[in-house]
């Protein structure tokens, strides 16, 4: 078993970055690897609650969803969230210290950056 690393870092308007990095993460848990999703700088805006649907973008409850149902950790990193005042997460984000998403990244096997 592997330790795979998805780490969302990016705006989530005008791009469909981060659907697709979430749509991956639940295809990574079909083999039988740990994967963890960590939210950090702009991406914590993808873990926050919020209306997509009111800029024609597909919410992303199915994937928060399925990711909470594998059992997959998902991060978010507190000092992105404090930065840009993000008080609130969707359900099963854990809000983290960034020491513990470093050492969550250098332990994994494999880190995709998007």
């Amino acid at each position: 078993m592997k330790k795979i690393t998805v780490i969302v870092r990016n705006l989530p308007l005008n791009t469909r970055r981060n659907a697709e990095a979430l749509r991956m993460s639940v295809g990574l848990t079909l083999r039988d690897d740990k994967v963890t999703v960590i939210f950090i700088d702009d991406g914590v805006y993808s873990a926050a609650p919020s209306k997509p649907e009111l800029i024609n973008f597909a919410p992303l409850d199915k994937e928060f969803g399925a990711l909470s149902l594998l059992k997959c950790a998902m991060l978010a990193d507190r000092a992105s969230m404090q930065k840009r005042k993000i008080h609130s997460l969707h359900e099963n984000i854990k809000p983290t210290e960034r020491e513990e998403i470093v050492r969550t990244i250098t332990e994994s096997d494999i880190v995709i950056p998007f």
